[in-house]
């Protein structure tokens, strides 16, 4: 009988399987929103584009990009992210201030 060393082992990615019931919520979430961006800006994109899918095909773009990065998220094993939460939330407080910096403003008085 081999002996237990009390060291734990550290996978980078897990082994779980998905939980469902999240990711059909999700995929609600993101078809409602889709639907909603794309219903409340056609006709204004028709107006002043000549075409009422502008928005709504860089709205999915963004929708896939963000579903793709939670997958691999879901993916990576939390503890690495406890081990790495000062530099995360250093990493999005400069982009935080950079916002001033860079960001544009919309409809100023």
């Amino acid at each position: 009988m081999a002996k237990k060393t009390g060291k734990k082992k550290f996978y980078l990615f897990t082994k779980g399987s998905v939980d469902y019931i999240i990711w059909i919520t999700v995929m609600i979430l993101v078809a409602f929103g889709l639907i909603m961006v794309l219903s409340a800006s056609a006709p204004s994109a028709l107006a002043q584009e000549g075409d009422s899918y502008k928005y709504i095909r860089k709205q999915a773009i963004s929708a896939v990009i963000g579903l793709v990065a939670m997958m691999a998220c879901s993916k990576v094993d939390y503890h690495i992210f406890r081990k790495l939460k000062w530099i995360i939330y250093l990493f999005f407080i400069v982009l935080l201030v950079l916002v001033g910096f860079i960001g544009t403003g919309a409809n100023r008085c």
